[in-house]
């Protein structure tokens, strides 16, 4: 009898808890939830937020807490504190609020007991409420946890929910991190170089890279660059090529009364590294509380490396956690640009997409070397060669787009600005200006037997010299 009993006892139990589960799914089905972000350290890639649940049961609100904060982070994200602590809002994964209608069965599937959200959410303080509210007749229970947000969208990526960052043509731009100018300037990283008789102060990158705070900021935000599809360059390998180079400036005399064309070291490391965009940060760290506690105010900015065009940045925005003597720069970065680095992706990408669309804008300048005797307005079979340049670059160009030539009265030199460069040659391969021009030097050697060199200044001016090779 006492068997039976006992049977009975966990039957019992095993049909409550059964019920009470189904009563749990029933009500986090209807999706009643508040998210709010928490001051607090959180791992890069993550977010520290706390969720309010609410239920008739408590131990329903305490339970059902882990997929509401996933869900929230899927569909809705969460505004900006209000509360003095000025943490940054964060947009959802899914912007479109169809797709989970639309893939019901999947998010179904995925929210179940003990299904896939679980492993992308832990608890804080081992899931024990922050608070527990009693509201009417029901409870508000607010939990803190820890939200893995950069695998919950891969997962969503993988699963094809949601459209990965798309490439261009095939592929994605390359991106290097550099300490931005007023970053240099404040850490005294500056040095003096002589521009054709012109003293100009410009980044001393090596003497910044010493900063080991820099070093993890880079190394943190490349792996978030990575994560979203980008290829990445590093600033110290492209600093240690120009190095082994020895190469500082380069010169390229022209005709015009020996004046010459020089690259700058920021032209030569723009060159070397050959990244299509440079992303400059800066931040400044305040400290608080007689010392104990700092913030942050971070910024960045994406520079065409092409063009110097700003394609997009994040203004700078404090991080009001309160980090304590361990301050790691990594984490109050991660804090800073909470919602803002997705958008920031997004505008990189977007604005590549139009490159690929309308054509990289480059410089075109075209020198006669001082020995030749030709000049662009000799006529070769009834065209003058400044006309045969651009015939070639009408129809080499992204539908045929490029500036008014400007050509000197002299006729020794052009120039020509806003070329239209494809992103990509016939055979699908990335473009620079020098392959890209090889076309145009084939023509005038086996056309007109004049033989062209071609070599840049950085990346975005294309220099032609004619009558030397």
């Amino acid at each position: 009898m006492r068997k039976i009993l006992t049977l009975l006892t966990v039957a019992l139990c095993i049909f409550g808890a059964s019920a009470q589960q189904k009563k749990a799914d029933k009500q986090t089905a209807q999706w009643r939830y508040e998210i709010q972000p928490v001051v607090g350290e959180a791992a890069q890639g993550t977010a520290l937020v706390r969720i309010w649940t609410y239920s008739k049961s408590n131990k329903v609100a305490i339970s059902q807490a882990a997929k509401n904060a996933v869900h929230a982070i899927m569909f809705k994200g969460y505004p900006a504190s209000n509360d003095g602590t000025r943490i940054v809002g964060r947009e959802p994964l899914i912007a479109d609020p169809n797709i989970e209608e639309k893939n019901a069965e999947y998010f179904a599937e995925f929210f179940k007991e003990g299904g896939a959200y679980q492993r992308y959410v832990s608890f804080v303080n081992n899931g024990v409420p922050d608070q527990i509210l009693k509201v009417n007749k029901e409870y508000k229970i607010g939990i803190t946890v820890v939200i893995m947000i950069d695998q919950l969208r891969e997962r969503l990526e993988n699963d094809k929910i949601i459209t990965p960052t798309t490439t261009v043509q095939g592929k994605m731009p390359t991106v290097m991190i550099v300490p931005s100018k007023v970053y240099c300037n404040n850490h005294k990283c500056m040095k003096t170089y002589n521009n054709q008789g012109q003293t100009e102060y410009i980044q001393d990158y090596e003497k910044a890279l010493l900063d080991n705070d820099l070093n993890q900021a880079i190394t943190a935000l490349n792996a978030r660059l990575v994560a979203r599809g980008f290829e990445t360059k590093n600033l110290q390998s492209a600093l240690n090529s120009i190095k082994n180079e020895k190469a500082e400036t380069a010169v390229m005399m022209s005709i015009e009364g020996g004046a010459s064309v020089a690259e700058t070291p920021i032209d030569v490391l723009r060159r070397v590294a050959n990244a299509d965009i440079w992303i400059e940060i800066n931040w400044n760290e305040n400290t608080m509380k007689g010392g104990s506690e700092k913030t942050l105010t971070f910024s960045m900015s994406a520079i065409d490396s092409y063009t110097d065009f700003v394609v997009g940045g994040i203004p700078p925005t404090t991080s009001h956690n309160s980090f304590s003597s361990s301050f790691n720069i990594a984490l109050a970065i991660e804090s800073a640009i909470q919602g803002q680095f997705d958008p920031f992706c997004n505008t990189m990408v977007d604005y590549f997409k139009t490159l690929g669309a309308k054509g990289r804008a480059i410089k075109v300048r075209v020198f006669c070397w001082d020995d030749w005797d030709g000049n662009l307005m000799e006529e070769y079979d009834g065209d003058e060669l400044n006309e045969i340049i651009e015939d070639w670059l009408a129809d080499n160009t992204v539908g045929g787009k490029f500036g008014s030539p400007a050509i000197s009265p002299s006729g020794k030199s052009m120039t020509i600005e806003q070329v239209r460069m494809p992103l990509t040659d016939a055979k699908g391969r990335d473009n620079d200006p020098k392959r890209w021009a090889r076309g145009l030097r084939n023509k005038l050697k086996e056309d007109y037997s004049i033989p062209a060199n071609i070599s840049t200044k950085g990346l975005g001016e294309l220099l032609i010299v004619l009558g030397s090779k």
